[in-house]
């Protein structure tokens, strides 16, 4: 089908430019990361000091509860 040769595609393949890096992407990249690694870390400390609060407490047990 001579027709097919004249199609263009919407994506077009480039070689990527390594001396004009996407500064964006990188820095969208390293900025997800390090938020994610905030909240990893915010969360992790407020489960130890749960944690540690439980263990004050010695384990009392709800006595209105049964």
């Amino acid at each position: 089908p001579p027709l097919l040769a004249f199609t263009r595609s919407a994506f077009v393949a480039r070689k990527p430019n390594y001396a004009q890096p996407n500064w964006l992407g990188v820095g969208l990249a390293f900025g997800t990361s390090a938020a994610l690694w905030a909240l990893l870390i915010k969360n992790h400390n407020e489960d130890v000091m749960e944690y540690e609060r439980r263990q004050k407490e010695g384990h009392r047990k709800c006595t209105g509860c049964s």
